[in-house]
């Protein structure tokens, strides 16, 4: 009985072992596989930890081989990201039955909304070569006007903090990108 609870410790710390050195093969697969363009990208980039994090370990953006087709994997990821938060606010803002928290929600429901239109316009941006930073302000304005109202009533619960902040990152990794000396 004593050799057997000893013949599965053994076994149990056997598998132990092995999954770490396949989570470990896999971080090295992972690191391995960022491009040169990525790792220029995220060098160069005001939130590198978020970039590396994002596009580092994303196939479609270790597959591109220009800004353009970078920038578009990335403002993709970041309107997706968007689609989903924008979900998140609009359910939040229909079940909060608290009046006040409801009208802040429906404000920042208000902003999402109107960031639709400036992913559309940064998209056209993105496609006619124009003034990326100038398109990002755009939703920049719409995100931070949402973030704001909880830094004016910083004892209201923001769900959407996390998700703001996300949204910010992508935004500015789009700007960096747009900005950054590539091939």
């Amino acid at each position: 009985m004593g050799r057997s609870i000893s013949s599965t410790s053994s076994s149990i710390s056997l598998i132990f072992v092995i999954l770490l050195s396949v989570d470990l093969f896999g971080t090295s697969l992972r690191a391995s596989a960022t491009t040169q363009l990525v790792k220029n990208a995220c060098d160069f980039c005001e939130v590198k930890d978020f970039c590396y994090n994002v596009l580092g370990e994303n196939p479609k953006a270790n597959r591109a081989t220009s800004r353009y087709n970078l920038e578009d994997v990335t403002i993709k990821l970041a309107y997706s990201n968007y689609t989903n938060i924008h979900r998140k606010v609009l359910t939040i803002t229909a079940n909060e039955v608290d009046p006040i928290l409801k009208q802040m929600y429906k404000q920042c429901l208000h902003d999402y909304v109107l960031l639709k239109s400036d992913f559309d316009f940064i998209v056209h941006t993105l496609v006619t070569n124009g003034d990326m930073g100038q398109a990002i302000e755009g939703a920049r304005t719409h995100l931070f006007a949402c973030m704001s109202l909880f830094t004016q009533s910083p004892t209201s619960p923001n769900p959407f903090a996390q998700d703001n902040d996300n949204l910010a990152h992508f935004l500015e990794l789009i700007r960096d990108i747009s900005f950054i000396p590539l091939i």
